[in-house]
């Protein structure tokens, strides 16, 4: 593939990582007190979450193996097809049950697209520039994340005061304009999104072997995969746990309505979306692990301390902190995965760390649901006024820091490929 048309199947690909994001960040916010709206609470919004997960999960490593054989971009442009039909689905059931088949079935199609576009921008850069191209993607996402809360929270608003709907119907709004930025993703997906590599010519089958020992990884890059799949399922649980609670948490603690949390969401995401690119181009130089366990340590200290302050500038400040700091660490740790997985298994080997990933937050997303339910408010007897709240979120940060402090110590970072060198080689036909 040509400079050109690699440039812009990242750029294209950065795009639809922006529209995408946009679309969640737009009904996140207001996801929780939708589903209070329809009966439910805590626990439940920890259901619909990992609903969406486990989904996510089972088909993120089959779908990467068959966008091996048949190529990227048929996948990309199926899953993003999917999304958009599904945003418009979420505003038909009536009850927060009814919700679950259309967030499962969101799953399938983030299994889709995300872990398939990742494995197609690495196709598309040279490893040296690996870092950069891969803090493009996280820097688009993460931005798609921000805008949309303020996008959310302005279309509710709008809605409901301006156009006088019911709160149950204003809640609907942002779901269709997130069909709508779905399909404009799709189509651009189509025009400009070209397949990097030729599909590869030997079917293989998928398996638990073929994916925790696959054919011409050398022996100690598989052992950094597989830590590395720890790592995924650990931060999974650990960043799930308290994400679907954040808004919760926001409204308990200084009473405030679902726009204004939205929009402090936004605020506090602000600065780490912009930090992800050039963090990225930072690890190409220095390398990937030192960065990724900088901001590790950064953003699961952040999540420890939240509960524990009650001025709300602290705690967004601390949100801030904790977003610049994973978006430090997010582009590292894909890039030092991409220099680890051979060509002819990335699809299903980038999928696979997703599904480790989202297995963590299937049970990460109700626990943490389960936690708030059963202790946020309740008087521990303990000073400064702390209480049961905190449950959650020291949960998280101690696991956070301890898969961190895993990778610190057991990963050994590959030898990073400059310009003009060779990456590791496919194996011969009689290894597949």
């Amino acid at each position: 593939m040509g400079e050109d048309a690699a440039r812009k199947n990242v750029n294209y690909l950065a795009s639809l990582d922006f529209i995408v994001s946009l679309g969640f960040g737009l009904i996140m916010p207001l996801f929780p007190v939708y589903v209070d709206l329809l009966g439910g609470g805590g626990l439940e919004v920890g259901i619909l979450f990992s609903s969406f997960v486990f989904t996510r999960a089972l088909l993120a490593a089959p779908f990467g193996n068959l966008s091996d054989r048949l190529g990227r971009k048929n996948i990309i442009l199926v899953g993003s097809v999917m999304y958009a039909v599904l945003a418009l689905l979420f505003t038909v059931p009536d009850t927060w049950f009814g919700l679950i088949f259309v967030r499962a079935g969101q799953g399938v199609a983030s299994a889709m697209v995300w872990p398939v576009s990742e494995a197609l921008v690495i196709d598309s850069t040279p490893a040296h520039k690996r870092g950069a191209s891969m803090g493009k993607i996280v820097m688009a996402s993460n931005l798609g994340f921000v805008v949309g809360p303020f996008v959310g929270g302005a279309l509710f608003i709008f809605a409901s005061q301006s156009l006088g709907y019911a709160e149950s119907d204003a809640y609907k709004f942002p779901f269709y304009f997130t069909a709508a930025l779905a399909l404009v993703g799709s189509v651009l997906t189509w025009l400009y999104v070209t397949d990097a590599k030729a599909p590869e010519k030997t079917r293989t089958a998928l398996s638990l072997k073929g994916l925790f020992s696959p054919p011409g990884v050398p022996p100690e890059r598989l052992r950094t995969l597989r830590i590395l799949y720890l790592n995924a399922s650990i931060e999974g649980f650990s960043f799930a746990s308290i994400g679907p609670l954040m808004v919760l948490f926001l409204g308990f603690r200084f009473e405030l309505d679902a726009g204004t949390i939205s929009i402090l969401i936004g605020v506090s995401m602000g600065l780490g979306a912009l930090i992800a690119f050039p963090s990225g181009r930072i690890a190409d130089r220095v390398g990937r692990k030192v960065l990724f366990v900088v901001g590790g340590y950064v953003a699961f200290t952040a999540i420890f301390f939240i509960p524990f302050f009650y001025s709300l500038l602290l705690v967004i400040l601390l949100l801030a902190a904790r977003s610049m700091a994973f978006q430090v660490s997010s582009p590292a740790l894909r890039a030092l995965q991409a220099d680890i997985v051979p060509e002819h298994v990335r699809g299903r080997l980038i999928g696979l760390l997703e599904s480790m990933m989202n297995m963590g937050s299937v049970v990460g997303a109700p626990l943490g649901g389960f936690l708030w339910d059963q202790f946020h408010g309740r008087d521990f007897g303990l000073p400064l006024g702390i209480d049961g709240t905190v449950v959650p979120f020291v949960i998280s940060g101690i696991m956070g820091i301890t898969t961190v402090m895993m990778v610190h110590l057991t990963v050994k970072e590959a030898k990073r490929v400059k310009a003009g060198e060779e990456e590791l080689p496919n194996p011969p036909d009689d290894c597949m």
